[in-house]
């Protein structure tokens, strides 16, 4: 129960860190931890499907969390655009 209760409150501390959408990331490298476990501690084979399920995660995961520079840099809504902006009337 300890484990559970310490687990619960690390997560909740990421999602206060984070965000909920970034946290829920770490579910999805839960099933690569666990082929890698079983690789190392149980000698379970690892084949070609599993090391490109594995990338996948891994790209999935990166690619989720990452954040466009488009949206970074992006003029809060309502904002207006500079002057000069190469934009016409038409």
């Amino acid at each position: 129960m300890v484990c559970t209760a310490l687990a619960f409150v690390l997560f909740f501390a990421l999602i206060a860190e984070v965000g909920g959408a970034r946290a829920t990331v770490i579910t999805f490298v839960n099933p690569a931890v666990a082929v890698v476990l079983g690789a190392l501690l149980l000698h379970e084979r690892i084949t070609v499907v599993t090391v490109v399920a594995f990338a996948l995660i891994l790209v999935g995961s990166v690619l989720s969390t990452r954040r466009p520079a488009a949206v970074a840099e992006a003029a809060p809504v309502g904002a207006e655009l500079p002057t000069g902006s190469g934009r016409t009337s038409g």
